[in-house]
């Protein structure tokens, strides 16, 4: 009975080790600090190809549809303005359409999430 007791020590020490591993990664994988667009604006270097979260509301909306070439699957591409009073910044949003992505129009208030290129390439979106 010893060898099955130390195999069950090292079992619970690896699931232990990767529980630690997914708990200090998690946030950043998931969590982007709010931003102002007047800081993206003023310190554009500091936030380059970082993950930021903006609120603000929805201008300018376009919706644009691709079929894949090789996937056949439909694209559903959100192009917006967002204003949060501070300034304006342009989003995309990319989702497959048969996905149900969330739908946006112009007047929405919203929070988003994206990697910030001078314009955010949007990865969340949520309604408020």
């Amino acid at each position: 009975m010893q060898p099955h007791t130390h195999k069950s020590g090292r079992s619970l020490t690896l699931v232990g080790f990767v529980i630690s591993a997914l708990s200090f990664l998690a946030p950043t994988a998931w969590a982007a600090e709010p931003v102002k667009i007047s800081s993206l604006e003023t310190y554009p270097e500091a936030y380059k190809m970082k993950v930021v979260q903006v609120e603000g509301t929805v201008s300018g909306y376009q919706m644009h549809h691709f079929i894949g070439s090789n996937t056949k699957l439909e694209k559903c591409i959100q192009d917006f303005m967002v204003d949060d009073g501070t300034g304006t910044i342009h989003a995309s949003y990319a989702a497959l359409c048969q996905m149900g992505p969330v739908m946006l129009r112009d007047g929405d208030e919203v929070t988003i999430e994206g990697h910030y290129l001078g314009t955010l390439d949007v990865r969340v979106v949520r309604k408020r």
